[in-house]
C-alpha cells in the first residue's frame, strides 16, 4: 500500500444549528460509508457546545478524495445552510494535479491551510479491534 492522502477540516456552526448539524453528519456518514468504499476512515468530531466540527478523512490515496468531492458535491452546495465557515484545512500526502486544483478553490474561504504532501513514515492498521 503506498502513502495515504489525509484530510482534517474544522468548521464553525452556525449559532442555533447545532441539531441540525448533528442530522447532517449522520446522514452524511451514512452516504459517505455506503457509496465510497475506498475511504479507509471517516469520522465527524464535535466540541462540547457543538459550536464546530472536525472531519477526518483517511484515503488510500488522492484519487480516493478525488472521488469523495465528486460523490458529495451535492452535500457541499447545501453544507452552509448549517455551517458558519471554514476555520481550517490540512492535507496530508501527495496529491494529484486535479484535486490540488479542485481544492484551491476553497483556499480563500479557508482561514488556514496546511499541506504536508511528504509522507516520511509511518503505517496504517485496518484490521485492529
Amino acid at each position: 500500500m503506498g502513502a495515504p492522502f489525509i484530510y482534517v477540516g474544522t468548521y464553525k456552526i452556525k449559532a442555533g444549528k447545532a441539531e441540525e448539524a448533528r442530522k447532517r453528519i449522520a446522514e452524511l456518514v451514512d452516504f459517505v460509508e455506503t457509496n465510497e468504499p475506498r475511504m479507509i476512515a471517516f469520522h465527524c468530531f464535535l466540541d462540547e457546545e457543538a459550536t464546530k466540527m472536525s472531519v477526518v478523512q483517511v484515503h488510500p490515496d488522492s484519487a480516493s478524495m478525488e472521488f469523495h468531492l465528486q460523490v458529495n458535491a451535492k452535500h457541499f452546495t447545501t453544507a452552509f445552510d448549517y455551517l458558519e465557515s471554514m476555520m481550517s484545512d490540512q492535507y496530508f500526502g501527495a496529491m494529484s494535479e486535479t484535486l490540488a486544483a479542485e481544492i484551491a478553490k476553497w483556499d480563500d474561504a479557508v482561514s488556514a491551510v496546511t499541506r504536508m504532501p511528504v509522507h516520511e513514515g509511518g503505517f496504517t492498521r485496518t484490521n485492529v479491534r
